[in-house]
């Protein structure tokens, strides 16, 4: 279907596509390196001389959606409020020409876009064939990683800014949501732990509530949903945590918290301060009753007590079952597991609607306040879909740096966070490094050029032009269609 020609010369709809699309690519790009060059100029002549001094000129070649664009940017000097030397360019602050790598922020937003999505060099070759040039699946490797680290080192800036009571924010909610849970993914080289070959990537989602979702079936979203991940400790993780929330929040009027989790002593971090409740995750109280309960049946009514609020209840049956279990050796130490998980995990067994210890406002208006257990999800959601499974390992810092940029992205802030996080200043020392790199390139070109011979180049058009064409002629100007005439080989 696809092969079917749109004329008699063999040219068929799909290769005429692509050779319009490459053709406009490239002289976009040419567009491109013209405006800007006019537009350096007209920066050149309008700077403030006294301040801005023009130093050298530094050859660009800038990846963009189009394709390669190359412009001899100016580069000024001048001196900071530190009173050191420090450059820059003028084109790029005066166009907000934020780059990663020499690569456009569209550019690094359609492969940090893809990545997050598939693998990196499924990623490279959607941006191939999407923008008309050459990425490797090693740069889309290495976008993903500077990205993942301006992103820690603005979480890090943060978390300094919120242990010295810097950071405030200014929406104010009485009832706020935070599930927390992990995800355990293979590790590779010398990340690999001694015992085992996984590791906990932690996750955490805080949210004011639930809203219905518009359509015929019933359905709820959770409102202002904000997502944290990373390979880190709990004392660091809780941080973190507490951070994105003063970051948005006025934590001064955040009345009542929820912390819902697993169990893990990493989730229950900072139980202790006022108004923070826990409460046991749905699934994972589910989860273990079945593993552990032999008769189903039995396990089917402990699932009920516990969601009821009977906990006295359910953990009085399980020592019941224990009994009637005849001493096998096998049932008994399951359910001792479960007593001991649940026995754990006490505080939070019962549902947080059905205690009596928490006083639950009135949600506002539009907004539900309803049963917890959304963790799940979003651990395959934000992390498992992407980074488990289909043979992968990780690295601990590739890993974390791709963390970062998919809790941005189920945050709702991905695009705003890269054009945060890009800037156009250089420091001075890898200015040296471009003028040395200049004058080494300089240092070979010889002073004088010899003379030399021209040759004319020799231009005809395709075969067979404007002749009457046979099948045997069709088939010749084809191979001319689909290479050019210095590829071809003739023997």
């Amino acid at each position: 279907m696809y092969n079917l020609s749109v004329n008699g010369n063999g040219v068929n709809f799909k290769d005429l596509e692509k050779k319009i699309y490459k053709y406009a690519c490239e002289q976009a790009c040419k567009m491109m390196t013209e405006i800007l060059t006019n537009l350096d100029k007209m920066l050149l002549e309008k700077r403030d001389k006294k301040v801005f001094r023009f130093k050298v000129f530094k050859h660009t070649c800038i990846k963009t959606i189009m394709g390669p664009v190359e412009i001899d940017r100016r580069v000024y000097e001048y001196v900071d409020e530190n009173g050191k030397k420090s450059y820059r360019y003028l084109l790029d602050e005066y166009l907000e020409m934020e780059t990663i790598g020499h690569m456009s922020a569209n550019l690094v937003e359609k492969m940090v876009e893809n990545a997050t999505n598939v693998s990196m060099r499924k990623a490279a070759q959607n941006i191939k064939e999407m923008t008309n040039q050459d990425v490797s699946h090693m740069a889309v490797w290495n976008i993903v990683q500077e990205l993942g680290q301006r992103i820690e080192k603005h979480e890090d800036e943060k978390i300094k800014q919120y242990e010295d009571c810097k950071l405030n924010g200014q929406k104010e909610v009485k009832v706020l949501f935070e599930e927390a849970d992990g995800v355990w993914l293979c590790m590779q080289g010398k990340d690999k732990p001694k015992k085992g070959r996984k590791k906990e990537l932690k996750l955490s989602v805080t949210y004011e509530g639930w809203v219905r979702r518009s359509g015929k079936k019933e359905a709820y979203l959770l409102k202002n949903k904000r997502v944290c991940a990373g390979f880190t400790d709990s004392r660091k993780f809780k941080k973190l945590r507490d951070t994105k929330i003063a970051e948005e929040y006025n934590v001064d009027e955040i009345e009542t918290k929820i912390v819902n989790g697993d169990g893990a002593s990493w989730i229950k971090e900072g139980l202790g301060e006022e108004g923070v409740y826990y409460q046991l995750d749905p699934f994972h109280k589910s989860q273990a009753v079945l593993r552990n309960v032999p008769d189903k049946k039995e396990a089917v009514k402990l699932i009920k007590q516990l969601h009821e609020g009977e906990e006295e209840k359910a953990l009085e049956r399980i020592k019941e079952l224990m009994y009637e279990c005849g001493g096998e050796e096998l049932p008994v130490k399951k359910l001792k597991t479960l007593e001991g998980y649940l026995t754990a995990n006490k505080e939070g067994l019962r549902p947080y609607h059905l205690r009596e210890d928490i006083k639950m406002p009135e949600a506002p208006e539009g907004l539900l306040y309803r049963h917890l257990g959304t963790m799940e999800h979003n651990i395959c959601d934000v992390l498992a879909q992407r980074m488990k499974g289909r043979k992968m390992s990780w690295s601990i810092k590739g890993a974390n740096n791709l963390s970062k940029i998919l809790a941005e992205k189920f945050s709702g802030s991905l695009y705003t966070t890269i054009d945060k996080l890009l800037y156009g200043v250089i420091p001075e020392q890898k200015f040296e490094e471009i003028v040395d790199a200049i004058k080494r390139v300089a240092s070979k070109v010889p002073s004088k050029l010899k003379k030399q011979k021209t040759y004319k180049i020799h231009e005809a058009t395709r075969p067979f032009e404007g002749c009457a064409v046979t099948e045997g002629r069709k088939a010749i100007r084809n191979i001319f269609n689909d290479r050019c005439a210095t590829e071809l080989i003739y023997r």
